[in-house]
């Protein structure tokens, strides 16, 4: 099976270079990715060949030395440098060896964006699909495919909530059209999941890859590789003006990741107008998004109260104490 994305390796210097590879060996072993947190070991290796310290033993001045804020650090790369330091920090004691541990509680906040989500009303979802099939006429067989590939991948990120990264990295191996599934490899925390299809939109896959797939990745770019981001966004840019939906600015919003914020909330607002209890369903859909933590999901009762007032009074007798209580944002 075609896989876009494979281990990488590196090279683990020093005296804790052997203990490195070994814990992200144990890593991956627990069906962990990383790729990104192994490079960066690999670059904390290296800073350890100018200390001097007993063997295998992680100690403060190392560790302090590693987390030391440079000027060009942006708040997540300072962040995930204490968080690899940590993790490796923990499995050194684990595995009985002496670790000097940092805490979160000595560094500083992390700085907050003050974006808020855009959830589309349901008539600007019926305005930005309809925008998009009153194209009918296109100037080369690439453009109406062009066209096709974007419309299929709105799509996906409306009705199945993806994240627009696990959109485009889909290959045709990871669609079941027979069982109505997608397979979503390697996502957010490095998680693969299964996500289900409503009949409608199995419909539409299904008619799109017998036009058009005949390539390993479902959506591919000129170059044979998958779509890129910033084509999907530019797309979206322009279906939003020919919909008439307001759009703020790259950074303000509405922004393609808004789709899937706005599938959670018209799920919960769908799930409270049936009465249906949210504890049971609640835990699926964390389950369904890939969220690391129930917080994530629980987060979209207060946008969904936020965005239906005719709601919000049932959401606030029910779940007030989840929806006021503020939940640590994923960025989902």
């Amino acid at each position: 099976m075609y896989d876009p994305i494979r281990q990488k390796n590196y090279v683990y210097s020093g005296k804790l270079g052997t203990l490195i590879a070994d814990c992200i060996a144990e890593k991956r072993s627990f069906g962990y990715l990383y790729n990104t947190e192994a490079k960066k070991l690999s670059e904390f290796s290296r800073m350890t060949l100018k200390y001097v310290f007993p063997d295998n033993t992680l100690t403060q001045e190392v560790v302090e030395a590693w987390l030391t804020r440079r000027s060009t650090d942006a708040d997540k790369t300072f962040y995930s440098r204490f968080s690899v330091i940590k993790s490796f920090a923990d499995y050194l004691r684990r595995h009985g060896f002496e670790a000097f541990m940092p805490m979160r509680s000595d560094l500083p906040k992390l700085h907050t964006h003050n974006y808020v989500p855009h959830v589309f009303t349901h008539n600007e979802i019926q305005r930005f699909f309809e925008a998009i099939d009153s194209k009918k006429s296109f100037p080369s067989v690439y453009e109406a495919r062009y066209h096709a590939m974007m419309r299929m991948i709105f799509e996906l990120l409306y009705c199945c909530g993806l994240r627009v990264s696990e959109a485009i990295f889909l290959t045709e191996d990871d669609v079941d059209i027979c069982a109505g599934l997608l397979t979503i490899r390697f996502a957010k925390f490095e998680k693969t999941r299964y996500v289900p299809m409503s009949s409608a939109v199995i419909a539409d896959l299904k008619c799109y890859m017998d036009s058009y797939v005949h390539e390993p990745f479902l959506f591919p770019g000129r170059n044979g590789q998958h779509l890129s981001k910033g084509a999907v966004y530019e797309k979206f840019r322009m279906v939003l003006l020919e919909a008439k939906i307001p759009h703020d600015g790259r950074g303000k919003g509405p922004r393609v990741h808004d789709f899937r914020h706005t599938f959670a909330c018209h799920c919960l607002e769908l799930w409270i107008k049936k009465s249906v209890p949210l504890s049971s369903v609640l835990p699926r859909l964390s389950t369904y998004l890939g969220h690391n933590t129930m917080s994530a999901t629980e987060k979209y009762l207060r946008m969904t109260a936020e965005n239906y007032p005719e709601i919000s009074e049932k959401l606030s007798e029910k779940y007030g104490y989840l929806i006021h209580t503020e939940a640590n944002d994923e960025t989902n």
